[in-house]
């Protein structure tokens, strides 16, 4: 919140115009921002724009005390690419734009899954569910909305590789039939996928990656604000309509509360 404060007013000082009062689309001739916090991304019609929109940034930053990161802060052709926020934005040869988890993200998911099923050696699969399942929801919800069934069907064999490690080195003296029957079946009813790992005591099972459906972000209207009592019929129809940015299980739990 503070950040956002304290940065109030970036885009303008950026050079971005809109054709409209409602900032939902750019001139033509303008750059696009998009900033989170701290972060931000400018899309520019040439690299020269590009310059100019850096120095204008670096001014504007400089009379607040603040200064770009010249370490993060990059000029690059959107045919190369660029990350940001987890993202990897490019435009391909066949002139299509596709936002896809970057691979340092990806990277870093496939970390922190190893590292947890390391420290779980020794405990048994209601553990390692409960301990994993939060971390990959939490990773497919975040990377839903965009170009994401690949990332999510490569960390699916990634999780099954290692859950089957886990597997074998809790039972060194078991043979691979056994492992698989202990550990592993049709845990989730609605799927047709005897190769998942659940326990069997309480039928719990750990979610796959590739079960995250894709579904779209739908852009926000211009700067519509949810604490805008105005645009309260506005965000009820976003809503009813697209539903809310939560994924299946959390709204489970919800209904669940009552």
């Amino acid at each position: 919140m503070l950040l956002n404060v304290a940065l109030h007013g970036l885009e303008e000082a950026a050079g971005v115009r809109y054709q409209d009062g409602e900032a939902t689309l750019v001139a033509q001739d303008s750059p696009a921002m998009v900033r989170y916090a701290d972060d931000l991304a400018a899309c520019c019609r040439s690299r020269q724009q590009a310059e100019q929109v850096k120095a204008r940034l670096a001014g504007w930053l400089a009379q607040r005390g603040l200064s770009l990161n010249e370490d993060k802060t990059r000029i690059v052709c959107l045919a190369q690419g660029f990350d940001f926020l987890g993202w990897s934005i490019r435009r391909y040869p066949n002139g299509k734009l596709l936002i896809k988890p970057s691979q340092a993200a990806v990277r870093r998911h496939r970390q922190r899954l190893a590292e947890e099923m390391r420290t779980m050696r020794g405990s048994n699969a209601l553990a390692v569910i409960v301990t994993l399942n939060p971390v990959i929801r939490g990773w497919t919800a975040y990377h839903r909305s965009q170009v994401s069934s690949g990332a999510f069907a490569s960390l699916g064999n990634y999780m099954w590789k290692l859950t089957w490690k886990w597997a074998r080195h809790s039972h060194p003296n078991k043979g691979r039939r056994w492992v698989a029957a202990r550990y592993f079946g049709k845990f989730n009813a609605y799927r047709e996928d005897r190769w998942v790992f659940g326990d069997k005591d309480t039928g719990t099972c750990l979610v796959k990656h590739p079960w995250t459906a894709i579904r779209r972000h739908v852009v926000v209207k211009g700067t519509a604000s949810p604490d805008d009592p105005g645009l309260a019929g506005y965000w009820r129809y976003r809503r009813n309509k697209h539903g809310p940015p939560l994924d299946a299980h959390t709204l489970a739990l919800l209904a669940r509360q009552g």
